[in-house]
């Protein structure tokens, strides 16, 4: 029986190393950041909006940041983010004591920080803004945001 080609098997292996690169190629582009964001454009009671920003912050937490623009000032405001889509009434993902409250300044601005369980790429999550005094449920919040997933 004849030998193959060397040239011809090195062009073979090469076109198959090429293909499968294509193949994995688009799942690998399509992985998640763990980065999502989300906008809560009205709140009610608070007046102004908020904007919220997570960050991975390594394999088993996110940083969140809460921002506040154009709100009552000199005000107390809670949040959490909860597990689902606004109005589901789902779980919080981690106790209230995780959410840092913030202060609104005098411009009514104000911002806070926390760290929380990471978000599973995938899974639908939502950010309620609410007086602390309540116990939050998504019919007596101020506000609700659905979170949307970065690339």
């Amino acid at each position: 029986m004849a030998q193959p080609n060397p040239s011809i098997v090195r062009g073979v292996r090469l076109a198959l190393i090429v293909t499968a690169a294509a193949l994995v190629g688009p799942s690998a582009a399509a992985a998640q950041s763990g980065k999502w964001v989300g906008t809560v454009s009205t709140l009610r009671s608070a007046g102004g909006s908020a904007d919220i920003t997570i960050e991975p912050r390594g394999e088993k937490q996110s940083r969140v940041r809460v921002t506040v623009r154009n709100v009552n000032r000199d005000m107390r405001i809670a949040w959490d983010i909860v597990a689902g889509q606004c109005r589901d009434n789902g779980a919080p993902i981690a106790p209230q004591a995780a959410f840092t409250q913030l202060q609104s300044q005098m411009d009514g601005g104000g911002s806070a920080t926390a760290n929380v369980p990471k978000l599973t790429s995938g899974q639908p999550y939502y950010v309620r803004v609410f007086d602390p005094q309540v116990s939050p449920t998504d019919d007596n919040v101020w506000g609700c945001a659905n979170l949307a997933e970065k690339p």
